[in-house]
């Protein structure tokens, strides 16, 4: 007997130690999971999709070539009408041995200009951010939406050897991201019809997208209907592409509820005005494959292919791409700002930043390396786990009250000479100083009753920006 009671103490002390080991950790925040192996689902049935046709005839001449050296070719098609009716598929991955019944979910959806990449794509972190966010307890799914552009081609005929020009048409790109677009509501659609099987809350119900996923993540949230698109994606002599929602689950909604965009951009800053979803902005000042402000995709082939692209003149080809006007996160912040919808913006602006930063490093003032590859996963996750927990700030944009009225509702106070501020309610509150140019020179985090020094700062106007806060400009003097 004195034995059993031994055991069964032991056995109840073990319990408890690793009840409370899990329960260190906080839901959305850290890793307190193991993740599933990828469930791969249907999302919608016999959906249309660009296809290569028999040994790959369809694909034109760069596919071709790519194909031909075992190289995983772009999809680039001669014809728009060879399609073959298959799965829209989607991987659903979820947190093991998890007890909850209402979960938030993340839709990811890669970027690869709409030619390349996949679901289970590991360079465009498709499969980092699903593991990563089922570790913390999201139901995370990575869409394996649809691809391919009908590239033209003009064959010259020379001495030296042929040169192939290659052109792909605004109007054809545009029906690219459409069918793409679709893809992504009947995703949000799936999930949200099947949400009681997958445990996930139909209130929370997010999308992570970069480059042409980040494009894919804002026209989720923005465009409302097949009105909301220029009438050119109706195409002369070809087939109708339908409605936003003509595939997958019906009777539920098919937009997210929040969205992260990474260097992402939308096709009409008027559709803006259509959402007041939270949403998380990324971009590079220095950006030439999505656009920063207004612009269009891929306003440099040759700067974005680098040393392929020479290796393509070399062998005769030659790239000309058009793409409608888009409007990227500069422009998205700037409507966000003036209708005063709570989103964040990080623009790290005069880094020389390019497409995709995920792996660049910079050297700060202090002399420290700066990874972004860090720095923009770790505010991506905070911005998700604000949303899941119900805990978005109060924001508005920048006014122009009076500093009285400013105080009475503020969340810090200054010190004196503006040399620091201190955090009066709140909790870990992100804080950025910004110098007039835009340059960032200080950020981080503080919580009630902490005061964060900005003596070190030169002599000098700045903005401050505290979450929750308006945008203050401070005078700061030694």
């Amino acid at each position: 007997m004195k034995l059993k009671i031994s055991l069964t103490a032991f056995a109840f002390i073990l319990f408890v130690t690793s009840w409370a080991s899990a329960a260190d950790g906080v839901r959305y925040k850290d890793r307190l999971f193991k993740v599933s192996k990828a469930k791969t689902v249907t999302v919608a049935e016999n959906v249309p999709f660009l296809d290569p046709g028999d040994d790959g005839a369809n694909y034109n001449t760069l596919s071709e070539m790519m194909y031909s050296f075992n190289i995983e070719p772009m999809m680039y098609f001669y014809k728009e009408e060879i399609t073959k009716k298959q799965p829209l598929l989607m991987d659903i991955y979820e947190p093991v041995d998890d007890n909850a019944e209402k979960r938030a979910a993340v839709i990811v959806c890669h970027g690869g200009a709409f030619v390349a990449s996949s679901k289970d794509d590991f360079d465009q972190k498709s499969v980092a951010y699903t593991d990563s966010l089922a570790a913390r307890g999201y139901v995370t799914a990575s869409l394996e939406y649809r691809q391919g552009v009908i590239m033209d081609e003009v064959i010259e005929e020379r001495s030296s050897g042929d040169r192939y020009d290659e052109y792909i048409d605004s109007v054809d790109f545009a029906r690219t991201v459409y069918r793409a677009i679709q893809d992504v509501h009947a995703a949000v659609r799936y999930v949200r019809k099947n949400a009681d099987e997958l445990k996930v809350d139909t209130n929370k119900i997010y999308i992570v997208g970069n480059s042409a996923g980040g494009m894919l993540a804002l026209e989720n949230v923005y465009a409302r209907s097949k009105k909301d698109f220029p009438s050119y994606v109706n195409k002369k002599g070809a087939e109708s592409l339908g409605e936003i929602d003509e595939y997958g689950e019906t009777g539920v909604g098919g937009h997210a509820n929040g969205v992260v965009a990474l260097w992402g951009a939308i096709h009409d800053a008027n559709l803006v005005k259509n959402s007041k979803v939270p949403v998380f902005l990324a971009h590079g000042d220095s950006d030439y494959v999505m656009p920063f402000g207004k612009g269009h995709a891929i306003s440099d082939v040759n700067r974005m292919l680098g040393e392929k692209g020479s290796y393509l003149e070399m062998i005769g080809i030659f790239l000309h791409v058009s793409t409608p006007t888009l409007y990227g996160s500069a422009v998205v912040d700037s409507i966000l700002n003036e209708r005063k919808v709570y989103h964040e913006f990080y623009a790290p602006r005069g880094l020389d930043l390019k497409h995709e930063f995920y792996d660049a490093t910079r050297t700060d003032e202090n002399g420290d390396e700066v990874v972004y590859a860090d720095s923009v996963q770790n505010k991506v996750f905070a911005f998700l786990y604000n949303l899941a927990v119900d805990s978005v700030p109060a924001w508005q944009k920048p006014t122009s009250l009076p500093m009285v009225a400013l105080a009475l509702a503020s969340r810090i106070t200054m010190g004196e000479d503006n040399r620091s501020f201190t955090v009066e309610r709140g909790e870990n509150l992100a804080y950025a100083v910004f110098e007039l140019n835009g340059r960032r020179v200080m950020a981080g985090r503080a919580s009630r009753g902490q005061t964060v020094d900005l003596s070190t700062l030169h002599n000098g106007v700045y903005f401050l920006r505290v979450q929750g806060e308006p945008v203050r400009r401070i005078g700061l003097r030694k």
